[in-house]
């Protein structure tokens, strides 16, 4: 095993790692899509305005909080709103957004990233790449999927301070968030270790992105590779209950970095049994925050107020930790 990270950086809260000035990554261009209309003008958004949520389950999420803030804070009259919806109503509310005017786009988590790509009228590059959508935005009737995922991962684990190259990582889950977190470590990290209850899907994961060095790992082979491993990162809805964990916390030690994307609560269930095993750990707010700011600008075609959306995520995570 390679040797750890450097410690740390100081940080403002329990929630936020300091960071160096950067520059969110712009609105996809509107021809990128294949449709010179794909994103929002800024004068599209008018009183009732909506951007939605689509997933199954949508509680435990906080995207409305910062989001709201977000709209406004640069005077955008859209309130976004989660929208708890199956696999088998996917479809048909796709139709319905496509027929309102007042829905400028929509975020899109569990279950559905993967299977949305193909009820879409058009793909941005990352989206495409990916075989995943996060993000929808909605102009005429036409509605055109983005991937903010993968900017918001590596961004997120950029500001944590971990560096992923020439180490071993396994990456928990092969869904849309895992495609996206897969993207950014196939090339950095020396190996990149998928596992999935459902082999095959972690095996189509490897295959659609050219995963060369690692690969699908059968979960009666998890012990092994996390001890062999650096970077372990959560892309599963496990621990979303307050207490699951994908793998018992005694395979945890020091020389390990954990990066759960859940965040809610914001000390995870992996996060604190990483950290009771004397190893770094940090939840996905930051990813969160960042996939959001990118969306923002989709929605909106300006600037995401980082400033205003950063401070509402963070009030909403401290009442949502409050007992």
């Amino acid at each position: 095993m390679t040797p750890p990270s450097p410690p740390p950086r100081r940080t403002t809260s329990i929630i936020f790692p300091i960071r160096r000035a950067t520059t969110i990554t712009p609105a996809p261009s509107r021809s990128s899509a294949g449709s010179s209309s794909s994103t929002a003008s800024p004068d599209q958004a008018r009183a009732g305005s909506r951007v939605l949520l689509l997933g199954d389950p949508v509680g435990h999420s906080l995207s409305a909080a910062f989001q709201n803030a977000g709209f406004e804070a640069a005077g955008i009259a859209a309130v976004y709103q989660p929208r708890q919806v199956s696999a088998a109503d996917l479809p048909q509310v796709l139709d319905e957004i496509r027929r309102d005017p007042d829905v400028l786009g929509a975020n899109i988590t569990i279950p559905h990233k993967i299977t949305v790509a193909s009820l879409l009228d058009g793909l941005g590059p990352d989206a495409q790449q990916l075989g995943a959508v996060n993000t929808l935005s909605h102009r005429g009737q036409v509605l055109v999927g983005w991937n903010t995922d993968r900017t918001g991962f590596a961004q997120a684990l950029e500001d944590a301070g971990y560096d992923p190259r020439r180490r071993a990582a396994l990456v928990l889950g092969a869904g849309g968030a895992a495609r996206a977190v897969v993207d950014v470590l196939r090339s950095t990290a020396s190996r990149v270790w998928v596992a999935a209850r459902n082999l095959e899907q972690a095996r189509r994961l490897c295959r659609d992105l050219n995963v060369e060095a690692g690969g699908p790992t059968p979960f009666g082979s998890l012990k092994l590779v996390v001890g062999r491993v650096d970077l372990i990162v959560n892309a599963t809805p496990v621990g979303l209950d307050g207490h699951s964990l994908v793998f018992p916390a005694d395979w945890l030690n020091a020389d390990h970095f954990v990066f759960d994307l859940l965040y809610n609560p914001p000390l995870t269930p992996l996060v604190r049994a990483a950290r009771d095993h004397g190893a770094r750990a940090v939840n996905g707010l930051a990813m969160l925050l960042y996939q959001g700011l990118a969306s923002f600008e989709i929605w909106t075609g300006r600037p995401a107020p980082e400033a205003a959306m950063r401070a509402a995520l963070e009030r909403a995570v401290l009442g949502s930790a409050a007992p």
